[in-house]
């Protein structure tokens, strides 16, 4: 009986060895052959395409729109934008001057001035910028955030390369941006931060001013794939330049390599998930001595996963439970510092110079991961009790943007 034991058991660890090693073989060509890359040629912009500033110069005021990533929670400050705008009357692009935002922020940054003629109709009726927004989300999270079985396979659930197609995530881009679709060409100020992975900085794509000349390209969907290309996700974005061609963000491949001179760019969530304090910098040194207004809104902040458990199964927690609080505890202190670094200015400057709000609220249950896409129509339910937690400081908000906006058109009158 023993022996039987010992022989089946010899050919189960075998077989389990035949099956490991075969897996490796099949996941190493897969991962290493089989990658997808997402590359696109550089296109210089010309001068000609620079639209100048000099509006926002005869502003008192400027408003600015900060949206923070989070994924497919994105939609949480898509439906407070609805509820802000039905609060308004008017189109949330006619109230804010500059727009910016990280990651999925990006899209919401971009999307909200697209022009007119870019938004599609429904029923007869154009939809709003927010509302296709909406609309995208409900309807593309599935296609972006559904890997076929194999990839999930061979690739480990995305720990030997992405989890998801770059292929995809471009295919999406380019449908709702369309080819054609410049960045220059959008109407509001649009200042989108991407990782630079060629020297681990913040790069900012800018439509507006002299420094369109160093974006890689001018075409909307190209720059959106790369600033949305989360690291782990999808594979960053290389725009490739000719050999004669030298830019200062971009530098040239080792003398000794074939490859072209390339620039390489990723979603900056992962160095920055809220850009305030750094698009407020830079809208204090282009145009100073204004006041400034900051709306930052956030896409929901995951609870710590330590707060909820008890210490008879926390202490015995090692690298892999601390792993996902790790990456909480990094958002929430990049979050965090954020809004000191505003406190900050704000203390620093004279008496309402620098005003700000932050809306955001805690994932808690149902927790909601930034792909899980099956979740999203509770992302509703988060949004609605964002409001109702809110609703004095929102009235404030609304108040203050009716304000500058009548401001303006007496200006102007």
């Amino acid at each position: 009986m023993a022996s039987k034991f010992n022989t089946s058991l010899k050919k189960s660890i075998i077989t389990v060895v035949y099956i490991a090693i075969g897996y490796a073989f099949f996941a190493y060509i897969y991962n290493n052959f089989f990658t997808q890359t997402t590359t696109f040629s550089r296109e210089p912009v010309t001068y000609d395409l620079t639209h100048n500033t000099n509006y926002l110069q005869q502003k008192d005021t400027i408003n600015i729109l900060v949206v923070a990533g989070g994924g497919v929670r994105g939609l949480i400050p898509l439906h407070v934008l609805q509820y802000i705008e039905d609060k308004l009357g008017k189109p949330i692009d006619q109230v804010f001057d500059v727009f910016s935002g990280v990651s999925t922020g990006a899209i919401i940054a971009t999307g909200l001035n697209i022009p007119d003629e870019a938004i599609p109709t429904r029923n007869g009726q154009k939809l709003s910028h927010l509302d296709y927004l909406v609309e995208i989300y409900e309807n593309e999270v599935n296609y972006l955030f559904s890997p076929p079985w194999y990839h999930k396979l061979l690739t480990a659930g995305g720990l030997f390369s992405p989890s998801y197609f770059g292929s995809r995530l471009h295919e999406v881009m380019e449908r709702h941006y369309t080819k054609d679709l410049n960045f220059t060409e959008l109407e509001n100020y649009v200042i989108i931060p991407s990782l630079n992975l060629k020297d681990g900085q913040i790069h900012l794509f800018k439509n507006k001013g002299q420094t369109v000349s160093d974006l890689p390209t001018n075409r909307l969907y190209q720059l959106m794939t790369a600033a949305v290309s989360a690291e782990t996700a999808f594979p960053p974005v290389v725009f490739s330049y000719p050999e004669d061609e030298q830019n200062q963000f971009c530098e040239a491949e080792s003398a000794k390599s074939e490859n072209e001179p390339q620039c390489v760019f990723a979603d900056a969530a992962i160095a920055m998930n809220n850009p305030a304090s750094i698009i407020l910098r830079n809208i204090i040194n282009e145009f100073p001595n204004k006041n400034y207004y900051i709306l930052v809104l956030g896409a929901g902040s995951p609870r710590l996963l330590s707060s909820t458990t008890n210490y008879d199964t926390l202490k015995n927690w090692g690298q892999i439970n601390w792993f996902r609080d790790a990456l909480t505890n990094m958002q929430r202190s990049m979050d965090n510092h954020q809004l000191h670094t505003l406190e900050i200015a704000k203390s620093l400057s004279e008496e309402g110079r620098i005003e700000y709000d932050y809306l955001n609220i805690e994932i808690r249950e149902p927790f909601i991961g930034i792909f899980e896409h099956k979740k999203i129509p509770q992302l509703k339910d988060y949004s609605d009790q964002l409001i109702k937690d809110n609703q004095a400081q929102i009235d404030l908000i609304v108040d203050h943007l009716k304000s500058e906006n009548n401001k303006n058109s007496s200006n102007k009158s």
